[in-house]
Formats: structure tokens, C-alpha cells, sequence
């Protein structure tokens, strides 16, 4: 390998090149953010003049908001905290140190809002630009007083507002929300607590750039690709339970909980005289159907007054019948459907070839598929 290729790997871009969409959506956001802020500026101008403006470090915090909104440091309490205490900060050191050189002054501003916004953990990279530009327009700024912390504070919620608008209309999240990302965590079978995230975040110096949620979705798809790749040469054929226990429209009720009772399935499927899928009956329903129905004897078990004589002329397998809940083919990847496996909902994947049930799918079958690609 050439030095300059080395020098390019190392020292070139790091991030993936975005798409189009990812380009516009970006650009229009911050463009969008910027000028409704400066509308809201000119209307409070017109009735209190000089309450309000825009500055430099608004563009800083506009790329963080509208390019990278997955990031902490591009939240709402960072941006308007962040950019609030690194002025207010600014003021008390230019106040208290009048007669300080101006490059003294920028390195003690810059250095103590970051210390501050990390004290705060409300860390804003354009914080440290509202100090530097405090600093070197001073000028301007002391004489405002208090009131410079104001247009900081209002402006950058503007910016964060205009985020969270934008982006839910876009269907991009940008709001953190701890609670909902740790039952997805929770459902998607991670088993990594709260503080397991925090410390491998601190472990790879990434306690600002990510949040434990993002770890945690980020390492539940990673686990659910690598899965996915595992079983994609793997055909729902060479998975399925090919011994089937199947019911007819018309098979009697009686029968049907007879399956449930000597079989721990909990849902049978219906097919025709071709052996064509048509529904499913759950044992869930079955049992539903025999409390409502029979509530009134009270002086006879369920089980006995399925049994007694004369009900095989009863409701049957139809009336119960639910539609197919989900059907392949032989040849489809496993790992196609890993997403429905996934899902507590999915009581078995029906295997067809052509129009006819051949075999089942259930989770067991998969996890006895996974067990022995890991030997």
C-alpha cells in the first residue's frame, strides 16, 4: 500500500456518504429553522426593538439539530443550556476581569463553558463558540447585560422547536425517549442492562456521541443481522415440522378439543380435501367459545359437556375458523422471517409448495435450527 493511500485511509472522511434524501432533508431543516428564527426576530423587532437577533454559533447549532439529531449534544436541553450558560458564564469572566488580555479571556471563556456544560450535561458544541464570540465582541455584548442571555436562550429553542416539528413530520426521531427504547431493548431479547450500554459508552470514549438506547438498538440489529445471515441459506423447507396436525372445516368441536388435549399446540391449522390452507383454529378461541356458551351448567366440568352424546352434530372447526396467519413457500430464507418470528403474535408459519400445507414453522423449530448452526 502507498503512502498516499495510507495517508487517505487514515486521515480522509470517516463517515458514509449520505443520500440524496438524507442531503436535502438536512439542508432544508437548517435553511427552514434558520429563516423562520430570523422571522421571529424581525416581528419582535417591529414592537421591541433590539430584543432579539441571530448569531454566529445558530448555524453550528442548526447542523447538529437538523444533520445529526440522533446525537445528545444536538438535544433540546443542550442546545438551549449549552448556549445560555457558556454567555452567562462569558459575562461574569469578562465582568469580574475587565483589564484580562483578550486571548487570556477567550481561553478561560472557551475552558470554563465546557466545563460548565459538562457539569450540566448539557455539552453544545457551538457553547464554546457563544463563549469566543462573547469574548471577541465584547464590545457589543457587556453593554447588553442580562439581556444578551435572552435572544441565546430564545433562539436556540426555536432552533430545537423547529427540530422537533421537522423531524416528526419527516418520520425521523429526535427526541429522546429512555423508556420506549428500553422495552424495544427489552423485547428484542438484549441482555444488556442500562448500566451494561453506559459503561461500554464510556469504555470507547462514545458517552456523547451515543446514548445507551442507541447502543441498544444499534447491538439488537447487529444481533438480528447476524442472525438473518446465518439463516439465509437456510429454506423454510429444511426447517418446517413436516408432520402436520391439521383440522377440516367441518371437523367437529369435540375433535378439535381432543387435538388441544393430547397435543401442546396452540392452534390447529383448517384445510380443505386438497390440502389447501384455509384458516386456523386457536385453542385460545376454543376455549373462549366453550366458557361463553356454556356458562350456564355450572354443575358439569367443560370437559364433560364436550364429551356428552350428541354433540358431534355441533358447531364445527368452521365456526371458529380464524384466516391464515401467515404462509411461505419451501424455498423461502429463513432469514426473511425473522422479524415475524420475532413477534409473540405468530402462533406458526404455514410452509406451502404450490397452494398446499406441507409443514409448520414454530419459534421452536428455528431455535433448534440456530442451536445447530452453532455446533
Amino acid at each position: 500500500m502507498s503512502v498516499m493511500q495510507t495517508l487517505r485511509q487514515r486521515l480522509g472522511p470517516v463517515t458514509t456518504r449520505p443520500s440524496w434524501r438524507e442531503l436535502l432533508r438536512s439542508g432544508i431543516g437548517a435553511g427552514l429553522g434558520l429563516a423562520l428564527a430570523g422571522m421571529l426576530v424581525g416581528l419582535v423587532d417591529t414592537f421591541f426593538p433590539r430584543t432579539l437577533f441571530l448569531f454566529a454559533p445558530l448555524g453550528a447549532t442548526a447542523v447538529l439539530v437538523f444533520a445529526v439529531p440522533s446525537s445528545p449534544l444536538a438535544q433540546p436541553w443542550n442546545c438551549v443550556v449549552g448556549n445560555t450558560v457558556s454567555a452567562l458564564y462569558t459575562l461574569l469572566l469578562l465582568w469580574a476581569f475587565p483589564s484580562l488580555s483578550q486571548t487570556g479571556l477567550a481561553a478561560l471563556a472557551v475552558a470554563g463553558a465546557i466545563a460548565l456544560m459538562l457539569l450540566l450535561r448539557a455539552l453544545h458544541p457551538p457553547g464554546g463558540a457563544v463563549a469566543l464570540l462573547t469574548v471577541l465582541a465584547a464590545a457589543q455584548m457587556v453593554p447588553l447585560g442580562w439581556h444578551l442571555l435572552i435572544p441565546m436562550a430564545v433562539m436556540s429553542g426555536v432552533l430545537a422547536a423547529v427540530g422537533v416539528l421537522y423531524h416528526r413530520a419527516c418520520g425521523r426521531p429526535y427526541l429522546h425517549q429512555p423508556p420506549p427504547a428500553a422495552v424495544r431493548r427489552q423485547a428484542s431479547g438484549l441482555a444488556l442492562s442500562e448500566q451494561d450500554l453506559q459503561q461500554l459508552l464510556q469504555r470507547f470514549d462514545q458517552s456523547y456521541n451515543l446514548t445507551p438506547d442507541d447502543l441498544g438498538e444499534l447491538l439488537a440489529a447487529a444481533e438480528e443481522q447476524a442472525i438473518k445471515r446465518r439463516l439465509a441459506a437456510v429454506s423454510c423447507g429444511e426447517v418446517m415440522s413436516a408432520r402436520l396436525l391439521t383440522v377440516s372445516p367441518q371437523t367437529p368441536l369435540e375433535e378439535v378439543a381432543d387435538l388441544f388435549h393430547r397435543h401442546l399446540v396452540k392452534s390447529l391449522p383448517v384445510v380443505d380435501e386438497q390440502q389447501q390452507l384455509i384458516g386456523r383454529v386457536l385453542r385460545a378461541d376454543l376455549f373462549d367459545w366453550l366458557w361463553q356458551g356454556h356458562r350456564a351448567s355450572q354443575q358439569q366440568s367443560l370437559w364433560q359437556r364436550l364429551r356428552k352424546p350428541g354433540h358431534k352434530s355441533g358447531p364445527v372447526a368452521r365456526s371458529l375458523m380464524r384466516e391464515p396467519e401467515l404462509c411461505v413457500q419451501e424455498s423461502t430464507p429463513m432469514g426473511d422471517l425473522l422479524h415475524e418470528l420475532a413477534s409473540h403474535t405468530v402462533q406458526f408459519i404455514a410452509v406451502l409448495r404450490g397452494n398446499t400445507l406441507v409443514g409448520v414453522i414454530t419459534r421452536s423449530d428455528v431455535i433448534r435450527t440456530l442451536l445447530s448452526l452453532n455446533r
